[in-house]
């Protein structure tokens, strides 16, 4: 199993870094791990791969504390639901937050940052695709939005995070990821900088970066798919 995994892996980081040589980019794979054995994370980990996404605090909570970490330099990534009695878990531990999706939440995380006096860094989560099942503020609240949030000192916006409806094709999802793109390059003119895209998933993952994912999140092209 993990050197099947390891196999997927290597065979997948090809195929990532192939396609972002010839469209001249750059960007950050985020293995999701959520509900992974440590152990295929570790076999990651000896490969040379450092991101890694979770969403579930408990776990989260228990997999950074695990000793056979210790000796790899980890980053890892909150891609969950956000809940005040779980900040503790995740908050100063995290070292991005993807799934802020409202003024109430980053509030939330930046009182529990100045609690354990740490600058927590978040992304804000967008609904592009006007998906009832999907979190995040709209498109039209994200200039409203951003600069609220700039003035909570005890977090740090790194840019925008969103999840598309999910389509079969991925050339359904290009306009949403266009229109996150030049979102962002709206907030960048306006206050300086350069904003952090993540977009993108094991099925979409080209277009995605095509339309200027920085970071992608990918866990069934490395992991194989959920038990059910």
């Amino acid at each position: 199993m993990i050197m099947n995994i390891e196999n997927k892996y290597q065979d997948f980081l090809g195929e990532f870094n192939k396609y972002l040589e010839r469209i001249n980019k750059k960007a950050t794979l985020i293995a999701v791990s959520k509900t992974k054995p440590i152990d295929n994370i570790v076999s990651l980990c000896r490969l040379g791969h450092c991101d890694f996404g979770e969403n579930y605090a408990q776990e989260f909570r228990d997999k950074i504390k695990d000793e056979r970490f210790s000796s790899f330099n980890i980053r890892w990534h909150f891609i969950g639901n956000i809940q005040r009695n779980k900040l503790k878990y995740i908050v100063g531990k995290s070292s991005l937050i993807h799934t802020v999706d409202s003024y109430d939440k980053a509030e939330m995380i930046n009182d529990f940052s100045i609690k354990v006096d740490s600058v927590q860094p978040i992304l804000l989560q967008v609904n592009i695709s006007k998906d009832p099942k999907k979190g995040g503020v709209s498109a039209e609240e994200v200039n409203n939005l951003f600069p609220k949030l700039m003035m909570l000192k005890n977090i740090k916006i790194n840019g925008l995070m969103t999840i598309t409806q999910y389509s079969e094709d991925p050339e359904n999802c290009r306009n949403d990821y266009k229109e996150m793109k030049n979102l962002s390059l709206i907030l960048e003119s306006k206050y300086g900088g350069s904003l952090e895209l993540s977009m993108g998933m094991s099925n979409d993952y080209k277009v995605a970066l095509d339309e200027g994912a920085t970071m992608v999140r990918v866990g069934t092209k490395i992991f194989g798919e959920r038990r059910k």
